[in-house]
């Protein structure tokens, strides 16, 4: 007797019965047939009893072995993994997507210096590069990019008792409350940070027209409420020769939300802390949790005392300059926070993205992609590895407005972010002589000399090619000396600690001379980079041009500030409040 039964209980065995019609009234069913009594072209023995059992019934079921069962398991676990990091990734695309954007006119941002492959060809993919989309290969190298960090005062949305909303102007009327200008640099993994004074005196420059000579801070009045951040981007670029590629804008309501979303900043306090124009009160020394109020408060300070030895002492000098500090203090203690709490992917948590989506304004051209590019290029990024630089200032008066205006010396901070980090006189190198017998009247190291260079003359085994050999620590010195040699020698970056502080140039058979005039900067560093090799997890920090002013984390030079008074503090009040521990460490 034949009895019908599920497909699905039968199918292993009815691999022959593609023909097979099914009666309408069992449709989806099957006959059953008993395990080795089928006969014909279609039958299908039974598998061996170590991967089936035998029902009370005669039935024969299969039964999974267990690289099967582990196979299966495994692609589950994928599945849920690409669920969950599908939707992570809509989630951040939908926050990036409902950021507010600027359309900035042509002309104001800069585009990108995307270096051509080593062979020069050019793939079908592109990459965003301001406006228009460029074409390049998927290992070309990512290029630097500056980003302007702008903080402006506007109190819209604040509580009506938040002391920064306290003003004598409208809430919506906003001046530029920092400044910053950022370098990234995917590929060397390095970052560098120099606040601009919002006091300094320059022209204002809208559409490429100067208006009128002003404080930094009023180009965003100058621009208007359409154009105000690419009227800043324009005159920053115009006034100090540094090219930007993108900017972000942040008020006084987003800083304090973000920094609520990070379940706030601790900063270490020496003693008792208040600013009374910002706000600031803090009652008792050591460590204090800041939330988004108090935060703006500590970095807007400019007013900061310390309650020692019963009164109430002045920090430093009040100025801006003392305020920029802070503000970049603020910065890095913030970024550990974010690390902290297992944010350094930007996809991992949707709440932070969220967040800056609600608090941030960003230029049209900054896409999803290059916020995922940056983001996994930094993701191992120690905020204690960024570089910082101090602008040297002096103190002026236009009518009745201090102010204050470059000392000569703010041309090599600004190098830094143009991609000139190092003069020849900052770069001793190796001479290697590897062309043989030459006839010359002036040895070819001494040409080099001339240019400023310290040299080193050595003579070594005759070679084909001019090489460079370096540290990849010492790239921006690689790229220096490269651009007096022609032809461009070939880069070898090594990870011997022998060339950690060694640059050795070998002039090969090929070696023409050296040049009078560098060859340009972009063409050298795009050739260096392709000859890196793979960064680690942790990025290299960038070697600084020796004489820029520069601080780290362990202090502050006090006498890079003007002063504005001939008043001194006592000295057992420190003069400045960096947020950290005496031994440097944080509170975290």
């Amino acid at each position: 007797m034949v009895r019908a039964r599920p497909l699905t209980q039968a199918r292993w065995c009815v691999s022959g019965f593609k023909g097979a019609r099914l009666d309408q009234g069992v449709a989806g069913t099957l006959s059953d047939v008993s395990a080795g009594s089928v006969d014909g072209p279609d039958s299908v023995e039974a598998p061996s009893n170590d991967a089936v059992k035998v029902s009370s019934v005669g039935r024969v079921l299969y039964r999974r072995s267990w690289p099967q069962r582990l196979l299966i398991a495994v692609n589950l676990l994928l599945a849920v993994v690409l669920f969950f990091g599908a939707s992570r990734l809509g989630s951040f695309e939908e926050a990036v997507g409902s950021i507010i954007r600027i359309d900035v006119p042509a002309g104001v941002l800069a585009d990108l210096d995307v270096p051509i492959g080593a062979a020069g060809s050019e793939s079908d993919d592109e990459i965003d590069s301001g406006s228009k989309a460029v074409p390049v290969d998927d290992d070309r190298p990512a290029p630097p990019r500056n980003i302007l960090l702008i903080g402006t005062d506007s109190a819209v949305g604040l509580e009506e008792d938040d002391p920064a909303g306290q003003r004598d102007r409208n809430p919506g009327v906003a001046l530029a409350d920092a400044i910053m200008l950022l370098r990234l640099d995917p590929q060397l993994g390095t970052a560098s940070l120099v606040s601009l004074p919002r006091d300094l005196h320059v022209m204002i420059y809208r559409q490429g027209v100067p208006v009128r000579a002003e404080k930094l801070a009023s180009a965003l009045l100058v621009g208007g409420m359409e154009l105000g951040a690419p009227t800043l981007v324009e005159t920053v670029t115009r006034n100090f020769g540094v090219p930007i590629h993108n900017f972000v804008v942040i008020d006084f309501l987003g800083f304090e939300a973000v920094v609520e979303e990070i379940g706030g900043v601790s900063v270490w306090f020496p003693y008792p802390t208040r600013d009374v124009g910002s706000g600031l009160y803090i009652a008792e020394s050591g460590c204090a949790e800041l939330d988004g109020q108090a935060s703006l408060a500590f970095v807007r300070s400019r007013k900061l005392e310390l309650f020692v030895d019963g009164y109430w002492q002045r920090v430093g000098v009040w100025n801006d300059l003392e305020r920029n500090q802070r503000q970049q203090d603020f910065l890095t203690l913030a970024l550990e926070r974010v690390v902290d709490i297992g944010a350094r992917s930007i996809i991992v948590r949707d709440d932070l993205i969220e967040a800056a989506a609600r608090s941030v304004v960003l230029d049209d051209r900054l896409t999803l992609r290059t916020l995922l590019g940056l983001g996994n290029a930094f993701a191992g990024f120690d905020p204690t590895d960024l570089t910082r630089h101090t602008l040297p200032v002096y103190d002026d008066t236009v009518g009745s407005a201090s102010v204050l205006r470059l000392r000569d010396g703010a041309r090599r901070v600004f190098d830094v972010f143009r991609g000139i980090t190092l003069r020849p006189e900052d770069v001793p190198v190796v001479v290697v002589d590897g062309r043989g017998l030459v006839e010359e009247s002036v040895p070819a190291h001494a040409q080099l000399v001339l240019k400023g260079f310290p040299v080193v003359a050595e003579s070594g085994a005759p070679v084909d090619v001019t090489t460079i050999r370096t540290h990849r620590d010492q790239f921006a010195a690689a790229v220096l000396v490269a651009q007096m040699v022609t032809p461009t020698p070939q880069f070898v970056f090594v990870d011997d600690s022998n060339f950690s502080d060694r640059l050795e140039l070998t002039l090969g058979k090929d070696f023409a001379s050296f040049l009078l005039v560098p060859r340009d900067l972009d063409e050298v560093d795009a050739l260096a980079r392709v000859a890196l090799p793979t960064r680690d997890g942790e990025g290299t920090r960038e070697n600084s041009a020796t004489g820029l002013m520069e601080e780290g984390l362990s202090g502050w030079a006090a006498d890079a500030l003007p002063i504005r008074s001939e008043t001194r503090v006592p000295a057992e009040v420190p003069s400045t409040v960096d947020g950290r521990r005496p031994d440097g460490s944080s509170c975290s």
